[in-house]
């Protein structure tokens, strides 16, 4: 089972020979003779989830204890100090920052002297912001809301506070 898991199933996606070499310890260590004896227990840690075989002999009752798995597990189950997530998470962090500052538009020294920032904004302004509707005044919308009557058994008109259509309108504005 060892050889299957860690070599054959797994082993041929690994290309880092330190993450090969891990994986086949953590094989050795979890596929043993053992894991047949009744409740058997992966980890004796004390965690938020216990991994033991569970006892039954149907297929359903393993699929219910599948399910209730975590999705994440815990640094303790690998062997690991519990800050071991919280430095990969600060350091998938930081190459992610570091990822976007590479890609981020550099200012070229061009013919029109402008920075990156400066050459969106104008265009921005040129094509953009004509393109936008008049703006409305909202005490006269506020006015002309007030008035509107909704549906037939929703409200009344000039009590814009019940009607709501009107007050749906309103909040979209």
């Amino acid at each position: 089972m060892q050889y299957m898991v860690c070599d054959v199933q797994y082993g041929g996606r690994i290309t880092d020979a330190l993450d090969r070499e891990l994986f086949n310890t953590y094989g050795s260590l979890w596929i043993q003779e053992t894991i047949f004896t009744p409740s058997y227990c992966f980890n004796n840690l004390v965690t938020e989830f216990s991994y033991c075989i569970p006892e039954a002999v149907e297929h359903a009752k393993f699929m219910e204890d599948i399910e209730q798995m975590p999705g994440k597990d815990a640094p303790p189950i690998f062997g690991l100090h519990s800050n071991a997530d919280l430095t990969f998470r600060l350091k998938e962090s930081n190459e992610m920052l570091t990822t976007l500052t590479d890609t981020q538009p550099k200012e070229a020294s061009g013919g029109s002297g402008l920075s990156r920032e400066e050459q969106v904004k104008e265009k921005i302004e040129k094509d953009l912001l004509p393109t936008l509707p008049v703006d409305f005044n909202f005490i006269e919308v506020d006015e002309r809301l007030k008035v509107l009557k909704g549906p037939k058994g929703l409200g009344e008109s000039g009590k814009m506070d019940t009607v709501p259509l009107n007050i749906f309108l309103r909040q979209e504005l």
